[in-house]
């Protein structure tokens, strides 16, 4: 007997808002956790996700929310192993959303950004695609 099918991908996940307000109070190099804490573990499976569906959280957010953000998943990326977002990490779809704001380019966050991660593409994203 056959239900249906499933399609990988067909459905986009929500990303969780409660989740990420959580997560703006961890933009600190100095503390930040050597593990994730458990309660941010749902925003692991968005690390590689494209922009279009972090759309929806952006317009929740302000700039200065975004921003903290942007310091999270950096610092995300570097202390925890598999939080690697590479050419796709949301820095780079943040910084994009800043920029649509007229809020980005922001030299200290963009100084930030590259002392505090190996990414090379951050935060501007892939120059080829």
């Amino acid at each position: 007997m056959t239900v249906g099918n499933w399609e990988p991908g067909s459905e986009q996940a929500q990303i969780p808002t409660d989740v990420l307000l959580r997560a703006l109070s961890y933009h600190d190099e100095h503390s930040f956790p050597e593990q994730p804490p458990e309660q941010l573990l749902p925003l692991q499976a968005f690390v590689k996700v494209t922009k279009s569906q972090w759309q929806p959280a952006f317009s929740e957010l302000d700039s200065e929310q975004l921003k903290r953000l942007c310091r999270f998943f950096t610092l995300a990326e570097a202390h925890w192993s598999d939080w690697f977002g590479g050419d796709k990490n949301p820095v780079i779809w943040i910084c994009k959303e800043l920029k649509k704001r007229g809020e980005f380019p922001d030299k200290t966050l963009t100084a930030w950004i590259k002392e505090n991660s190996d990414n090379r593409f951050l935060p501007y994203g892939n120059v080829l695609g």
